[in-house]
């Protein structure tokens, strides 16, 4: 690629780009050159350095002035501030596999630019549609006659994870991954380890360590999930055998997946009579603006997200200006 020669690029992203000669049409390589380029020769001059050899240990929070002035200074549409997100995400993806990076910081990038630009009013739920969604699943209204004999089974599980995407904002991944060596009744706390945000510990209130505990203990002992072991918390209902699912060669509870929560909460939104939409993000999302309309300081919001800036909380500050 003749473009390399000349160009301040450092050696591994030139590597990269000869890497995908012959993967991908000469045109996408020359427009992953130029906008590589624009990036290095951003952070030569945010860095004043002549030859740039940080890169490489950029963090999330040092990156995102990049994104801000492809957005606000330069007023790039979605697609191609998303573009170019995606062409450093695999740069630094190539970089790790290489063993020359041990993070990729485009990992925490959350800007404006790479989802709607702003929130509208079906982003979130009621408070009325929270308060029909919760009495609908303690109901068995439109259930069918098999589906009565296990919904005793299901009526705890399903309010708590409800109550940990409204009440305390967890996301569908972190949910999931919930183990019982995270959970911690005895003081109220739980533990939650995130891949995408800063791992923290929340603090639950007095009647939702209620509601976690009866889920729990409402487990029939045989597959219940051991306390302080690393099994996960929420586990996987076997309807033919209308019982919890145990995965004998892993000798422990098979775990709830992000699919089953999903299918899930379409069903119990449907049940309840609400509108199509409504997701475990939606739900979250509802959550910082209720933390917001409380006003509740941005970086406590921040802590308790575990998010790695609050530039990421913007949108919903917007949002909440606009509507309060």
């Amino acid at each position: 690629m003749n473009l390399l020669h000349d160009s301040i690029l450092p050696s591994t992203v030139k590597e990269y780009l000869t890497s995908l000669e012959g993967k991908r049409q000469p045109s996408t390589v020359r427009r992953y050159f130029y906008d590589l380029e624009d990036f290095f020769k951003w952070l030569a001059e945010e860095y004043e350095a002549k030859e740039v050899t940080n890169w490489l240990m950029l963090t999330t929070e040092e990156i995102k002035p990049f994104f801000w002035l492809l957005e606000k200074e330069r007023k790039y549409n979605i697609r191609t501030t998303k573009r170019i997100a995606t062409v450093l995400n695999q740069l630094y993806k190539y970089s790790i596999k290489q063993g020359v990076c041990n993070d990729n910081p485009i990992d925490g990038i959350e800007l404006l630019s790479l989802k709607e630009h702003s929130f509208q009013t079906d982003h979130f739920i009621t408070e009325k549609e929270a308060e029909k969604l919760f009495k609908s699943v303690k109901s068995m209204n439109g259930l069918t006659e098999n589906q009565e004999k296990s919904r005793h089974f299901l009526v705890d599980r399903n309010i708590s994870i409800f109550l940990l995407f409204l009440s305390y904002g967890l996301t569908l991944q972190e949910l999931t991954n919930l183990k019982m060596k995270d959970i911690h009744f005895e003081n109220n706390t739980i533990y939650i380890a995130s891949k995408t945000s800063l791992s923290r510990t929340i603090t639950i209130n007095e009647n939702d360590k209620v509601q976690l505990y009866t889920y729990f203990k409402q487990i029939p002992e045989p597959v219940r999930p051991r306390y302080h072991s690393h099994d996960p918390f929420f586990v996987s209902f076997d309807f033919q055998r209308n019982t919890y699912r145990w995965l004998y060669e892993l000798d422990q509870p098979k775990a709830l997946t992000e699919i089953a929560i999903q299918k899930m909460i379409r069903e119990e939104v449907k049940r309840a009579g609400l509108r199509k939409g409504i997701s475990a993000k939606l739900i979250r999302h509802t959550f910082i603006l209720n933390q917001l309309s409380n006003n509740v300081p941005i970086e406590d919001i921040q802590r308790i997200l575990g998010l790695k800036t609050p530039h990421l909380l913007q949108r919903y500050i917007e949002y909440s200006n606009l509507n309060s």
